[in-house]
């Protein structure tokens, strides 16, 4: 058995963060990939650059742009949105309930009527249900045209089987005025939390992981994950055999995992912990000869006939990450895990979606498609969320455990909150520690 002070599984952003800011003590990170960085990897071939789909950072504070840019040494470039909805044949501006102009005329009506009337008739109340907020808040235009199957595709179940707590701070509710304008072609860019961002200026997103791994000194397993845990004890058992007995834990592994790995776990945490869903993503990096110069950081699909919820370009990011002739592209299609589907199907519709937008002049100018998938994408806020994770997390307060990250908290996050994550972690163990001095 081998002593630390504090264990940490995972070495993606949240627990490369909560290791910056514990320097100095005895630290073991394991990690069971065999390198660091989570879903914040970049991937490099045929002279590109490949996030695991778009990982944008939306920096909320000096001090965290401070952190990246100063302390960790990382050069990032802020980047003005520009995201696009194609939709009957063609691009509006995101977001789509301020940027009507260019529908055909009897869908920008619609959506006018319904969204005035129903904000004239409005009245404020807690929604039980993501369709209650939906057709409350913007009518049922504008909710038929594209927040319900857009939300239907990447979420893989309809609304009302959400709860409405998430949405409010991702889904932004403009104003009459707003929307009247946005119809008549009164562009509106600045609206939603992602309306501009920063990404790192060259290197890829992993950039930033590198830059955690030059400032720490961390022990960190590669290859070797846990399979036991025993919080009594205070116990972690790997799958190298090897047993870890540790003062403080931090865990960014996903919730419901990290549950059915604790031994002692009460049998009523265990099933709140069953209960947790979420969605996996199968994606596509795609690289396609540069045949125009005009790209969008990343388009939103509703249709249903796309099977694909976005498509994003990595080279609109930054032309650093490709060649000057090639574009770069990710495409994601949504689904639950344990369902199938055809992903050479899938492959063969993303060269005439391409062109069908203009993004390519001939399917032939696809030189690369490669196939990815991400088994934990998003966290699904439905009828048991709030109750199954206030438990568990009620539990594990109790523990003196830490679960952090966007997978560890079980939540819709960023990259950004997964590593002030691992700073409020890290700022809790030392606040223990001085409290037993």
């Amino acid at each position: 058995m081998i002593n630390t002070d504090v264990l940490i599984l995972g070495a993606g952003p949240a627990g490369l963060s909560a290791s910056y800011f514990l320097r100095g003590r005895r630290i073991v990170i394991v990690e069971r990939e065999e390198q660091a960085g989570g879903l914040m990897r970049t991937d490099y071939y045929n002279d590109s650059y490949f996030d695991k789909t778009g990982h944008l950072l939306h920096l909320r504070t000096d001090e965290l742009k401070r952190l990246i840019e100063v302390e960790l040494g990382v050069p990032l470039i802020k980047i003005e949105r520009n995201s696009k909805i194609f939709i009957h044949s063609v691009f509006t501006e995101y977001p789509f309930q301020v940027n009507l102009y260019g529908l055909p005329r009897e869908i920008v009506a619609r959506c006018l009527r319904d969204f005035i009337k129903t904000r004239m008739g409005r009245r404020k109340k807690r929604y039980r249900t993501f369709k209650d907020f939906i057709y409350n808040e913007f009518g049922e235009g504008i909710a038929e045209e594209f927040l319900i199957p857009y939300n239907t595709k990447i979420w893989t179940l309809m609304p009302e089987e959400m709860s409405a707590g998430f949405c409010e701070k991702y889904i932004p509710v403009p104003s009459i005025d707003e929307v009247i304008n946005g119809a008549l072609g009164i562009i509106k860019k600045d609206i939603g939390y992602n309306a501009s961002f920063y990404y790192p200026e060259r290197g890829g997103i992993e950039s930033i992981i590198k830059g955690f791994l030059n400032h720490i000194k961390a022990n960190i397993l590669y290859r070797t994950k846990p399979v036991r845990i025993n919080l009594k004890n205070r116990l972690v058992y790997l799958s190298d055999n090897t047993v870890f007995h540790f003062n403080h834990l931090i865990s960014t592994i996903p919730l419901k995992v990290f549950i059915g790995l604790i031994e002692d776990a009460p049998q009523n945490i265990m099933r709140e912990a069953e209960r947790l869903s979420n969605t996996s993503v199968c994606y596509f990096n795609v690289i396609a000869k540069r045949s125009t110069y005009s790209i969008p950081h990343w388009v939103y699909l509703p249709e249903k006939e796309i099977p694909f919820y976005r498509i994003g370009s990595y080279s609109a990011f930054s032309r650093g990450l490709t060649r000057e002739d090639y574009n770069t592209f990710y495409v994601e299609y949504s689904y639950r895990p344990g369902t199938e589907f055809d992903a050479i199907n899938l492959e063969r519709r993303i060269p005439p979606l391409l062109k069908r937008m203009g993004f390519i002049l001939h399917e032939s100018d696809v030189v690369d498609i490669r196939q990815f998938s991400i088994e934990y994408a998003y966290v699904i806020f439905d009828k048991y969320y709030k109750t199954a994770t206030s438990k568990i997390f009620d539990y594990l307060r109790r523990q003196r455990v830490f679960s952090i990250g966007r997978y560890g908290r079980w939540e819709y996050s960023a990259m950004q909150d997964a590593i002030l994550d691992g700073k409020s972690a890290a700022e809790s163990i030392i606040n223990l520690e001085k409290r037993k001095r």
